[in-house]
């Protein structure tokens, strides 16, 4: 018999049930256990959370790791990088570029492969942005349409390392702000192996390299045609254990709505079909039946 979707949620996501967060307007986040009215919350996930949040009601967050330091996941939080400005508001730093690609249509006739490559590139356009900026400007296409094509080229080849490599099951989300999740579905396990499983996934796929802090990496290659320049990933979970913190990371749950952005779509993206394709996936309770986002 086909799981519901918010049964799946659950056992795919959720560790710690005794308390979840409560997503406000503003983006925030708060435990529930600190919110004066319990009545309407509670204090642990109940299938009625589970149904206000896929039905954009109410949003939630879930704390990874549990009293036991068990995890069921870990998480690429693969998002757009943001410029830098100085107190008058003036750009100090661009962080980033989008790529205005050619119409091959208009490729000459009878070149050779060298002529072509040349011709591709002298007729590229890179453009220096603020990569989130850019992104929530629906009326940039060239932008948008570059960065949909950058993000699930990301999520694919790290879904491929995480089902291939790692022979873990996946699935990827957009996040409906600033990028996607890349998640590794570990079932209950030890909250160290999810924190090393984010790691090693991105030693793996050999193209990411720790830059700032213990969580955050940047692409090696900081082209900005060949390489992924505007993004940067976290790892989650952040620690080996809780060791004695009162509740450590949380990760909003897949779906339902990001307050962050509220008019944004929140799914699991559809690894299948053209590069430049960003949609949901057909069937979000086979994919995540499956593990395997490119059924």
């Amino acid at each position: 018999m086909t799981s519901s979707l918010p049964a799946l949620i659950a056992l795919k996501f959720i560790q710690r049930r005794d308390v979840k967060a409560i997503q406000f307007d503003n983006g925030d986040y708060v435990p529930d256990f600190r919110m004066k009215d319990k009545s309407r919350h509670g204090e642990g996930f109940k299938k009625s959370h589970l149904d206000a949040h896929l039905e954009g009601r109410e949003t939630y967050g879930h704390y990874l790791i549990d009293a036991n330091d068990k995890c069921r996941i870990f998480c690429l939080d693969v998002d757009l990088e943001k410029s830098k400005y100085d107190s008058e508001g003036n750009v100090e730093e661009h962080g980033g570029s989008y790529v205005k690609l050619p119409d091959m249509a208009n490729v000459p006739p009878q070149m050779d492969p060298d002529q072509e490559e040349l011709w591709f590139k002298e007729n590229t356009e890179v453009v220096d942005c603020d990569p989130r900026l850019a992104w929530s400007d629906r009326r940039n296409v060239a932008a948008r349409s570059w960065y949909k094509y950058q993000m699930k080229m990301i999520g694919s080849r790290l879904a491929s390392v995480i089902t291939k490599q790692m022979n873990t099951p996946c699935v990827v989300t957009y996040s409906g702000n600033k990028g996607i999740h890349v998640y590794g579905l570990m079932g209950e396990s030890r909250s160290i192996d999810c924190h090393r499983g984010a790691m090693i996934a991105l030693r793996k796929s050999g193209e990411w390299e720790l830059y700032k802090g213990k969580n955050f990496y940047r692409h090696i290659n900081q082209d900005p045609i060949m390489g992924y320049p505007s993004f940067s990933i976290e790892t989650f979970p952040k620690q080996d254990s809780l060791a004695g913190k009162d509740l450590g990371n949380l990760l909003r749950l897949p779906l339902g709505k990001n307050l962050k952005n509220p008019k944004d779509p929140t799914f699991f993206l559809n690894l299948n079909g053209r590069m430049g394709d960003f949609a949901p996936h057909p069937n979000p309770i086979q994919l995540l039946e499956s593990g395997d986002p490119f059924q």
